[in-house]
Formats: structure tokens, sequence, C-alpha cells
């Protein structure tokens, strides 16, 4: 057996995120070095395009990562390792996730894997927010093991939740001041509660009547409770709603309206 440090890979997106924890196939002994190596192709993390996934504080989330890999001697086996941290030797967090492969062919493969992520297992600081990034790592149908050593990451993402949004008072006299509030809440892996998210933008929004789209009226910073107030004029009966674009650490994430009766 042999052991080779890169692979080819090709994708039409990169990879998204995923947790778990899994063992590391094992290669088969005395296999001989397969030069024309091993492909990657199509790798997809649970059929997400913007490859996020925002996990809660406290609950398991379940996530597939796939791929179709090809190989001249076949394919016997596909891990995923997913790394956090400036390089894979001073990571501060390393999961691996082992794929069930089904054949498609002599030298084809498809290998999905289950992984789970969570907060009370192996997502237990707030810090391993961010980027990720995931190798793949194939044994061949002679017992080849190939890294796919390319930049492939995943973002693995505090979940973030908005209130019900309230607008007082109701109903209300055209002219006069409402007063908009909703709360912004954000997973706190290392407490595994949910806490304020504090000093964020989020925008209040409106929707005149009761369909079309909402347009933007103000931009608003979260308290240090999690709370965002705003005071705008009643001009026609419609919804109020706060919503948050997300960050690099969080997920976007849009509130219920309240929809205010104009007098």
């Amino acid at each position: 057996m042999r052991r080779r440090a890169t692979a080819v890979i090709a994708t039409a997106a990169a990879f998204s995120a995923v947790l778990g924890v899994a063992a590391l196939a094992v290669p088969a002994a005395g296999a001989g070095q397969d030069d024309a190596g091993t492909k990657f192709w199509n790798i997809d993390v649970n059929h997400n395009r913007d490859y996020t996934v925002g996990v809660a504080a406290a609950q398991k989330r379940v996530f597939s990562v796939s791929a179709t890999v090809t190989d001249p001697s076949g394919v016997q086996s596909v891990s995923y390792e997913l790394w956090h941290g400036q390089d894979r030797a001073t990571a501060d967090g390393v999961l691996t996730a082992g794929a069930h492969c089904s054949k498609l062919n002599e030298i084809t493969s498809y290998c999905e894997a289950l992984v789970t992520a969570d907060p009370n297992v192996n997502l237990r600081s707030n810090a391993l927010a961010g980027v990720w990034t995931i190798t793949p790592v194939a044994t061949d149908g002679a017992g080849n093991v190939t890294r796919g050593d390319g930049a492939y990451l995943a973002r693995i993402k505090r979940q973030t939740y908005v209130s019900q949004t309230v607008a007082t008072p109701q109903s209300v006299t055209k002219g006069k001041n409402l007063t908009v509030k909703a709360r912004m809440t954000v997973a706190g892996w290392e407490t595994r509660k949910d806490v304020p998210l504090i000093g964020h933008q989020v925008l209040l929004q409106y929707r005149k009547g009761t369909s079309g789209p909402f347009v933007t009226l103000k931009k608003i910073k979260t308290d240090r409770n999690g709370w965002a107030t705003a005071t705008v004029p009643a001009t026609a009966d419609g919804a109020y709603r706060y919503d948050f674009a997300g960050t690099s650490l969080t997920t976007p994430t849009t509130g219920w309206a309240d929809f205010v009766d104009v007098k």
C-alpha cells in the first residue's frame, strides 16, 4: 500500500459544511502505486448552494456529504475530513465522516456520508464558527490512499433568530408614530442556550397592505439585550418586520411580521 498526497478534484461548486465523527477507512496491505490517481467530482454538502449550515444551541443537525469518485482500479472507500484553523497541523477542530459508496460502473462510485454537528459533543466552542477546510480521502481498489488537498471550504455558522415583531400602539392614527420592536438571539454553543445578538445591524421592513414586497425603512443596531427598536410614522395599513442578513459567523434570518391598522 502506498499513499498519494494529492488528488485531482473537479467540482461544480465548493465544499459546504459538515461535521461528524467516524473512522477513516483502513487501506489494504501490499497494494501498489496507481499512477493515474483518484478524481473527485461534483462534491456536494446537503445540497446547499451557499455552502452554509446553521447549527442551533443544543440540537444535533445531520448533513449529507457526497462526491462522485473515479479511479482506474475502482473505489474501495471514501471519507471526508473537516478541520478548523490556520493549518491542519495546528487545527483546533478535526472531524471525519465515513461515506457509503454506491458503484456506478467499474471505476466510478457515488459516495455519500451522513454526519452530525452537535454542540453537546463536537461543537462546544463559539470560536469554531466560520470557515472550515474539508479534505476528501479515498482508498482505491488496489488499496492506495489519496487525499484531496485542495482548499475546499465549508461555513459552519451559529443559528440566529428574530422574535415576533411587535408594533405599538394598535390601532394607530395616520401620521402618528409607531414603535416597532423585535429581539435577536443567536445559538450559544458553549452554554447550549440562545443568547442576545448584540450590536448587529438589522433592517426594519414594511409592506403596504397584505401583499407585495417588503421595503427597508431603517437600519437599526441591536442593543445589549438583543432588542431592535425603531420609531416610524404610520402611513397606511401594512406589516412591519425585521430582517437580518447574517455574518461570516451567523446565519441570516427574517422575523414574523406584525400587521398594523391605520385609522
